[in-house]
């Protein structure tokens, strides 16, 4: 038997020594009897300790086992049905002057924008598919190199793979609430020339002064801006405080009556209406205009214009 081995042993360092395992090699659970046949390559690699390079030598590839980590979680959610209740109010925005014409905008051709993406070649990595055989076994055959690594009965490594199975519940909690309908808002510019003649539109509206308290009237005449219908506008919309309603005669000039106690609502609150709103003050249809006047110019301190 121990000149079996040395013939190997010989014919090795004149073949030379194969440095990557082939279809040729042993399987790895050799009996006894196999084992004995290559007892000093074992020793040399027990040795050596060389159990890493024996593990590279028969590919043993590490087995994986999972480990699965149950979670269960609960999301809370709130669902809020909104319900719309009353009805919506409007509020008029005035501005003085005439609207702006609407402009339409050219359109504008977009940039075309060249783009070189200087893109660097992926570097290549060159490995070499050979193993590297230690210095202190290259006198074997890789076939013997094999058996003797699989006479050590090295164990397969194994790893573990951990994974997460989340299980989501959702529970939905429904609660409602009740909102007013959202404020409907206009934009009117009462005094825009030319003025309309007498018809059921702004700025023409006869006043329900139920919030006015007490009230005074003043007449602008010859020499002042209430000598025109846009200027007597004017007067009542965007110059005299707590403006009720106006009245204009071709003849006379402007009259305008103001509000000098007042209930306020504290909306709207602007340079002409300081405390908002008046409570109560609305304006319907100018339906019979004062003798001699264009008609009743409504003022801009109202809660609300009805069809006007």
């Amino acid at each position: 038997m121990h000149f079996s081995i040395v013939l190997v042993a010989a014919a090795s360092a004149i073949s030379g020594v194969h440095t990557s395992p082939g279809q040729e090699l042993n399987g790895r659970n050799l009996s006894s009897a196999e084992c004995s046949k290559v007892t000093k390559i074992v020793d040399v690699l027990k040795l050596n300790k060389a159990t890493p390079f024996c593990s590279s030598f028969l590919s043993i590839k590490p087995a994986t086992a999972t480990s699965v980590i149950k979670v269960t979680s609960t999301v809370m959610k709130t669902s809020i049905s909104t319900i719309t209740s009353g009805t919506a109010s409007t509020s008029v925005i005035f501005k003085p002057g005439n609207p702006s014409p609407k402009v339409r905008r050219a359109a504008v051709p977009a940039q075309s924008n060249e783009e070189v993406a200087n893109i660097a070649p992926a570097a290549v990595e060159r490995r070499d598919e050979g193993l590297s055989v230690p210095a202190y076994i290259t006198a074997y055959e890789a076939a013997a190199i094999s058996s003797a690594c699989s006479c050590l009965s090295i164990p397969t490594p194994t790893t573990t793979a951990i994974t997460s199975s989340i299980k989501t519940t959702t529970s939905t909690v429904v609660t409602s609430k009740t909102v007013k309908p959202p404020v409907i808002t206009s934009t009117e510019y009462p005094c825009a020339t030319p003025i309309p003649s007498v018809i059921p539109t702004i700025p023409y509206g006869m006043a329900n002064q139920a919030g006015v308290i007490e009230s005074s009237n003043s007449l602008y005449g010859s020499g002042t801006s209430g000598t025109s219908l846009e200027g007597c506008c004017n007067l009542c919309y965007f110059s005299v405080l707590n403006c009720i309603q106006a009245y204009y005669f071709f003849y006379e000039g402007c009259v305008v009556q103001q509000g000098t106690n007042v209930t306020g609502t504290s909306e709207g609150i602007g340079s002409i209406c300081p405390n908002g709103k008046i409570s109560g003050l609305t304006y319907n249809p100018d339906t019979a205009p004062p003798f001699r006047s264009t008609g009743t110019i409504a003022g801009p301190c109202g809660q609300t214009y009805n069809n006007l």
